[in-house]
């Protein structure tokens, strides 16, 4: 009876962890470009309109856990937030859960997971929202309120770190925050 009492505690301790700004709004603490992109923060947007095509890295790494990113991707823009991602990539399907950020018309449209799972979405000149939540390989994520993914990862990834791109186009992001899933 104390095991499953201990293990119903230690159940609520990692379900109720506390959600942890990842971006203050005010500056880029806390993230490091990869390439030379104009990373900027705007209106308490990180912005990127121009530069080699690369990752604004989070310095620390994380293995379980659930996001949330605003974003805001006019036409012509071409963008993701890459999961469990190295500093740099060069098979993002093998390396990394990229959630891209494209036109209706690229192969992996807005909300797709990049190599591994298509939804049917695109850009849009407002302001929208990312969740997306990694767990032990099996990687869900939701556009809006709406659930567009769910894909399970017959090879889980260790962790590593959050990454926003720029690749074309101008690009915002805010209100990025994370929770860790699982035992601190």
């Amino acid at each position: 009876m104390q095991a499953l009492a201990a293990g119903l505690l230690l159940a609520g301790a990692a379900a109720g962890a506390e959600w942890q700004e990842l971006f203050n709004g005010r500056d880029l603490t806390g993230w490091e470009p990869q390439t030379k992109v104009d990373w900027q923060v705007k209106d308490g947007a990180i912005v990127a309109t121009k530069g080699a095509d690369g990752l604004l890295t989070t310095r620390e790494t994380y293995r379980d856990y659930e996001l949330e990113v605003e974003f805001r991707a006019p036409d012509g823009t071409n963008s993701g937030i890459f999961l469990s991602t190295p500093k740099t990539v060069t098979d993002p399907a093998n390396e990394c859960y990229e959630v891209n950020i494209a036109p209706a018309s690229n192969p992996f449209p807005t909300g797709s997971l990049v190599g591994r799972s298509r939804h049917d979405g695109g850009e849009a000149p407002e302001w929208r929202k990312l969740r997306m939540k990694v767990e032990s390989g099996r990687v869900l994520v939701w556009l809006g309120d709406k659930q567009i993914i769910d894909y399970k990862d017959r090879k889980p990834l260790e962790g590593g770190h959050i990454g926003l791109q720029f690749r074309e186009g101008r690009v915002e992001f805010r209100g990025i925050r994370i929770r860790k899933l699982g035992l601190p």
